[in-house]
């Protein structure tokens, strides 16, 4: 079975299956690990892609070696698929889904990046307190998708799963499909935390 796991947010978010999972920060070090075991008990977990950063370091940290673990407990039967923000946003950027500039949850609570997906570099760092400034300096700007509605608090889009041979839609009044090859280019032996930023920053 294909399953898609978002470990780059403030919540980790396991779909693909009959109903989402999601699992806050606090604690996750406990259950990540079981609840995987038990889903690949379930429904036998062959792919996985992963949206691996930048975001919160301990659901990145904690997500990674879960998924690893998993991976050699099934003696490496399972295809583990490195996705980041920047690479999936490139994808709706392209297909004219999203604007070119975006604020990006990196897991911090005081501070969010202004992106420019056009030229692949970050602009800024700001102050998410700031958000409404830098709006006004952009036509149109996306903010990335987090679980909590506070963070964000006028979310424009919303990212969700069909769990056959589709994958990612984003919703705003309409919706749009990434096919599951798009998103599958980089398969590898071994995840590693895409933080994309130094882990001591404050």
């Amino acid at each position: 079975m294909r399953i898609f796991i978002d470990i780059s947010s403030d919540k980790i978010w396991i779909c693909g299956l009959e109903k989402p999972i999601f699992l806050d920060r606090n604690g996750v070090e406990v259950e990540i690990g079981n609840i995987l075991v038990e889903l690949d008990k379930r429904y036998d977990i062959t792919e996985c892609i992963v949206l691996n950063g930048p975001g919160g370091f301990t659901n990145l940290r904690v997500g990674t070696l879960a998924l690893n673990l998993l991976k050699t407990l099934k003696s490496n039967q399972i295809k583990l698929y490195n996705l980041s923000k920047p690479e999936l946003y490139s994808i709706f950027y392209k297909n004219w889904w999203i604007p070119r500039y975006w604020i990006m949850y990196i897991g911090q609570k005081s501070n969010v990046w202004v992106w420019d997906t056009k030229e692949k570099k970050l602009i800024k760092m700001v102050k998410k307190s700031e958000i409404d400034d830098i709006k006004n300096e952009y036509w149109e700007i996306y903010l990335d998708q987090v679980y909590d509605n506070w963070y964000f608090w006028d979310l424009k889009g919303k990212l969700c799963y069909n769990y056959n041979d589709w994958i990612i839609h984003l919703n705003f009044n309409w919706e749009h499909i990434v096919e599951w090859s798009e998103i599958t280019k980089n398969m590898v032996e071994k995840l590693e935390a895409n933080y994309m930023i130094d882990p001591n920053v404050s």
